[in-house]
């Protein structure tokens, strides 16, 4: 499967900059394939639309701001965030700016300090994240960043809690503890939920990070969520009453590449300190991902005969019967294939995967 080639996916929300980073000039974002450009206009409300002139097709993006329009760089036509034409230079000043001198323009909204567009028309809102809103946990932006692998492989990494004791045995895995202590999955249509346990190793950076102490190892809960099909959440449970919340966006930019998002939330209140050394241990973590999903072939493979599973893999499975249903919708193609037979809720099991 390729990102572009499915039409469901323009009919979601992403993040595509931070809040902050639409300032004083236009910004040009990458979506599926195409390209637009977001402007702050001069009520500090956005403007986002195909990255074309309606005049000569030029690239608005790279023009500038007057008085929050966006300016044309080749023949200095004007566009309120709205889309309309506000100046055409070459036209004499007692004559009405047609109708159709307007910017294509496409769905942009802020929340939790991010950019939103959609391209389509939205069947879902920005995906609902309590805890990014609730005044008793810390939000802390971590990294925002281009990997050149595709979204669902960003997701299924994220989604895949097998990979933790190998893929970072250099920062919170450890190989000796592969398997689940319990594995509990449950599907309601697009919306598919786990709680995991099983053992992290109790290294010095996890110990300063989380206030646990002793040694060897703890128990930890992981309960993933995938909100969207490109809108991860995991909340992380620790005995001491820890809950580190992980929240993950993967921006399909194209077919290969993605602009991978993370941020989080506490509700430990962590200080200034703390806070630099929590990021700076998930950026590292991210970092170990990339490097691991950036030599990965992008494409994605939904019929689940394609590629080796073992029970450990339930989530991952589910994820791509998940997305290979949303790539049928509205095709002429009727599947009968393994991976498109409905979802049956497994049995919930207790014992290690």
């Amino acid at each position: 499967m390729l990102v572009s080639e499915v039409p469901a996916f323009k009919e979601y929300w992403y993040p595509v900059a931070y809040s902050g980073e639409i300032a004083d000039k236009p910004r040009a974002v990458r979506l599926l394939g195409d390209n637009y450009v977001v402007w702050r206009g001069k009520d500090g409300t956005l403007g986002c639309a195909v990255d074309e002139c309606p005049h000569r097709a030029a690239r608005l993006s790279q023009g500038w701001l007057e008085d929050g329009e966006i300016v044309c760089p080749y023949h200095g036509w004007a566009f309120n965030t709205s889309g309309a034409c506000t100046r055409i230079p070459q036209q004499d000043d007692d004559l009405p700016i047609p109708p159709r001198a307007r910017t294509l323009n496409v769905l942009v909204a802020e929340r939790y300090g991010l950019v939103w567009v959609c391209p389509g028309i939205p069947r879902a809102d920005i995906p609902e994240l309590p805890e990014a809103e609730d005044p008793s946990f810390k939000v802390m932006h971590e990294l925002m960043e281009v990997w050149t692998t595709s979204a669902p492989r960003v997701i299924d990494n994220a989604l895949d809690l097998a990979h933790v004791a190998w893929t970072h045995r250099n920062t919170i895995g450890d190989t000796s503890a592969s398997q689940f202590l319990s594995f509990e999955i449950n599907r309601d249509g697009h919306k598919l939920t786990s709680r995991v346990s099983y053992n992290a190793r109790l290294t010095e950076a996890l110990k300063a990070n989380t206030g646990l102490t002793g040694e060897g190892f703890t128990v930890r809960f992981t309960n993933n969520e995938l909100v969207q099909p490109f809108v991860y959440k995991d909340v992380m449970e620790y005995e001491n009453g820890l809950r580190h919340v992980l929240f993950k966006t993967a921006t399909p930019v194209d077919d290969t590449h993605t602009l991978f998002c993370q941020f989080i939330a506490r509700n430990d209140n962590p200080d200034e300190e703390k806070c630099a050394n929590i990021i700076a241990l998930d950026r590292q973590i991210q970092s170990e991902d990339r490097e691991l999903l950036n030599n990965i072939r992008p494409e994605f493979p939904l019929d689940t005969r394609t590629e080796m599973h073992c029970r450990a893999d339930r989530m991952t499975v589910e994820y791509r019967k998940i997305l290979a249903e949303l790539a049928h919708e509205n095709s002429d193609i009727t599947p009968d294939s393994e991976w498109a037979r409905p979802f049956v809720n497994p049995d919930k099991q207790k014992t290690p995967a």
